[in-house]
């Protein structure tokens, strides 16, 4: 049982990860070419695409810690043990794979980062964040 404190704050995280998720949704509507060459775009969905993985992240750490789980090798590896412990499943830990790694390239190589791949991401990759929020909160009624 996660304890009320540490509980509040994941609740909080996820409602966080709703609204940051619904403005990724009106993002996505922008057509390729427009979205490649207006910063407007490309500038908000690096940064609401980085509070989302964030978000997952911060939340899985904190169900580690809390439940005194194995200790994760790096940021990627800690949604493997949220698998491992069934927090999540094996289907989203694998839409998962990577995402760390992005996430990365979002807050360290900023100076490189190709906007078709953040499209890409954006069109392909952001339901993974509804997915999440689902598993988790199945999770928080255990």
């Amino acid at each position: 049982m996660i304890n009320p404190i540490i509980y509040n704050k994941i609740v909080f995280k996820l409602e966080n990860l709703s609204e940051y998720y619904k403005i990724l949704k009106d993002i996505q509507k922008v057509n390729k070419k427009s979205f490649v060459n207006d910063y407007h775009f490309y500038g908000l969905a690096e940064r609401y695409l980085q509070l989302c993985i964030e978000i997952m992240l911060d939340i899985s750490k904190m169900i580690v810690n809390s439940q005194n789980l194995k200790r994760p090798e790096d940021n990627q590896n800690v949604f493997d043990v949220l698998r491992e412990e069934k927090v999540i499943s094996k289907k989203l830990n694998n839409q998962l794979f990577g995402i760390a790694n992005f996430r990365n390239i979002l807050v360290h190589d900023y100076e490189k980062i190709d906007r078709e791949i953040v499209y890409s991401n954006l069109q392909k990759n952001i339901n993974q964040f509804v997915q999440f929020r689902k598993e988790i909160a199945k999770y928080l009624k255990k």
